[in-house]
């Protein structure tokens, strides 16, 4: 017998939270799949850029979130006890991980970006014109062109590595109007000068911020179904119904 009258309407709650949970990971897919086309040409630079893997780790949890969310439907539509307990474990598993990698990343912020500083440099450095590093050379001439700069810190960091190591140049890709061999001629004024590290950060910033936005919703949401369900599955339980 299903239930009735109060339980019922907590059975709708279930389900309706679970669709919206539902909805929030493909949405969170799309974000993903929106960061990882628009960013596209970084993710050759995943060795020195680890947050590019960023947009994988999005549709990955996105692709969780609505699996977990369906079955969380399906539970509730079907008053299926076992499928409602095991969809309150892995909302409490996924809300455990969210928290802890929330803190973890919170508290290794500087590590990060001290990590993220000599790879990226390292790699401008070692592996830039190099046989066999044509991903990290396209990802860097990409780069700098749409972003408008030069070198990690500025362009000085060109005049070091290997490609410009003992003429002081830099690639074609540093230059305001791009010619070939203009990254050769030593007149500074017709390079960017600044650096890509600011204006890759701005440009993570800038699509970050839509993530956080929807992150908290689905947190919100993670908790008024985790409330509703374990409700509910007390009320299929002891099987009251109300009149």
């Amino acid at each position: 017998m299903g239930v009735e009258g109060g339980a019922k309407i907590l059975k709708f709650l279930v389900f309706f939270f679970n669709f919206i949970f539902f909805i929030f990971g493909c949405v969170l897919i799309g974000v993903g799949a929106w960061v990882l086309v628009d960013s596209g040409d970084y993710v050759t630079l995943t060795k020195a850029v680890p947050y590019a893997t960023g947009p994988r780790v999005l549709i990955a949890a996105g692709a969780l979130i609505a699996i977990v969310a369906f079955l969380g439907c399906c539970g509730a539509w079907k008053e299926n006890r076992c499928m409602l307990v095991i969809f309150f474990i892995l909302l409490l598993v996924i809300l455990s991980l969210e928290i802890a990698a929330g803190v973890l990343g919170y508290k290794n912020r500087d590590k990060v970006e001290n990590s993220l500083d000599e790879d990226f440099v390292k790699e401008l450095q070692q592996r830039y014109n190099e046989s066999g590093s044509e991903g990290t050379t396209k990802g860097i001439d990409t780069l700098q062109e749409k972003e408008k700069c030069c070198g990690w810190y500025n362009y000085t960091d060109w005049y070091p590595s290997k490609f410009g190591g003992q003429t002081n140049r830099v690639p074609d890709s540093c230059c305001k109007e791009v010619v070939k061999d203009c990254g050769a001629k030593k007149d500074i004024s017709l390079w960017y000068q600044g650096g890509c590290k600011t204006k890759l950060e701005d440009l993570l910033k800038s699509k970050l911020k839509y993530v956080g936005a929807i992150a908290v919703a689905i947190i919100v949401i993670q908790l008024l179904g985790m409330i509703f369900a374990a409700v509910l599955i007390c009320k299929i339980g002891d099987g009251t119904t109300y009149a």
